[in-house]
């Protein structure tokens, strides 16, 4: 009952998204697959940043993504409930703070702050676009327990398409906005790079053995 109840939560904010502005799912669809250059334009004409559809669909991807986390913990590495919510909540917040911070990070060091509310809005939109994709695969998920494999597969596909996706376009904002190339490779290397690499080091050592 709690898988269906947060995935019915998930839907309802979608739904709400929609209804609040109809163009609000085909402007994220449309702007993943097209370069960053009139992402502004874009939501500007139709769907603002600070809208109610917006706000919406990036807590969508927050309950979205916890909501998958939570069937891989607790369904295929059995890791009991307190765990299983601790880390299935604690990653979308995690990896959106660090995310957020880099830009910051980079904005602050080179001086060119205002240059880089693009890549801002790519790591946003970006967001938004994969917490659709989340609510279908658990959707989807809940449905089939047994082919935990398949879907656990499709979604570390979707994770990992978010982030080369994310680090693609903003690098190749950051470039076009005239950052030096010093402030990419410590951009990437600091908080892409080195925290996936703690992350995925502290879970092996303690919960993968």
């Amino acid at each position: 009952m709690f898988l269906i109840a947060i995935l019915s939560l998930s839907f309802l904010l979608i739904s709400l998204s929609r209804n609040m502005n109809s163009r609000s799912l085909g402007t994220v669809v449309e702007i993943f697959f097209r370069d960053s250059e009139s992402l502004e334009v874009q939501l500007k004409e139709n769907m603002r940043i600070g809208s109610f559809s917006s706000i919406v669909l990036i807590s969508n991807f927050f309950i979205s993504f916890s909501l998958c986390n939570f069937i891989f913990f607790h369904r295929i590495l059995l890791f009991d409930d307190a765990v299983s919510m601790w880390l299935s909540f604690g990653i979308p917040v995690l990896l959106f703070l660090v995310e957020s911070f880099g830009v910051l990070l980079v904005g602050l060091l080179s001086g060119e702050t205002k240059k880089l509310t693009i890549v801002s809005l790519n790591t946003l939109t970006i967001s938004q676009f994969a917490g659709v994709l989340f609510t279908l695969i658990a959707l989807f998920w809940i449905m089939n327990p047994g082919a935990d494999k398949l879907f656990l597969s499709l979604f570390l596909a979707i994770v990992g398409l978010k982030q080369i996706s994310r680090l693609l376009k903003s690098s190749l904002s950051v470039l076009t906005a005239g950052i030096s190339w010093y402030y990419l490779i410590l951009y990437l290397c600091t908080l892409e790079i080195l925290p996936l690499f703690i992350v995925s080091a502290y879970v092996l050592k303690n919960f993968l053995k």
